[in-house]
């Protein structure tokens, strides 16, 4: 009787030292890819720097859109520029990690991800067409920042797509 009880004892706690956790997925995946992770990166700081991006950077974003680059100041444009790409180098390291130690995406899926960094890629190129614009005495700046605006929009529209899912999943 007392090996039976014994036998029941182990299988049920050899389950909990089968299970992964987040620091054994990061072993692993360092391991198999022959890569070594930031010490900050882990799924609790990737969701926040996902969630800050959907909610305050789209903020900022919306806010430069209808307040300053209608005014297509090279300078906002840089600052503006910057920040994209920085919030994009951050979500692509977030998502790489996310993906190799198989924690999913930066914003769920796959194609999700890549349509909003491919958005904001293209969303900074227009920012660095605005820069390196030559200089004119007059100019129609409505022409000028047409195209910027026309992919901050698409940028919205994706981001905003992809929050209205999170809220219909019950997730924010």
């Amino acid at each position: 009787m007392k090996k039976i009880l014994l036998i029941i004892a182990m299988i049920s706690l050899s389950q909990f030292s089968v299970a992964c956790d987040e620091a054994c997925k990061r072993a692993k995946a360092e391991a198999a890819n022959n890569v070594k992770f930031a010490s900050y990166l882990n799924a609790k700081y990737c969701q926040s720097t996902g969630m800050d991006f959907l909610m305050q950077g789209r903020k900022s974003l919306q806010s430069y859109r209808d307040k300053q680059l209608p005014t297509a100041h090279r300078g906002g444009a840089k600052n503006i520029r910057n920040f994209i790409l920085q919030r994009k180098d951050w979500l692509q390291e977030c998502d790489n990690y996310l993906q190799l130690t198989e924690q999913g995406r930066i914003f769920r899926d796959k194609d999700s991800t890549d349509k909003i960094i491919a958005a904001m890629t293209g969303t900074a190129g227009e920012l660095e067409k605005i820069m390196k614009r030559p200089k004119v005495e007059v100019e129609n700046l409505e022409l000028v920042v047409a195209p910027a605006a026309k992919k901050f929009d698409e940028l919205f529209q994706l981001v905003d797509g992809h929050y209205l899912e999170l809220q219909r999943r019950g997730l924010l």
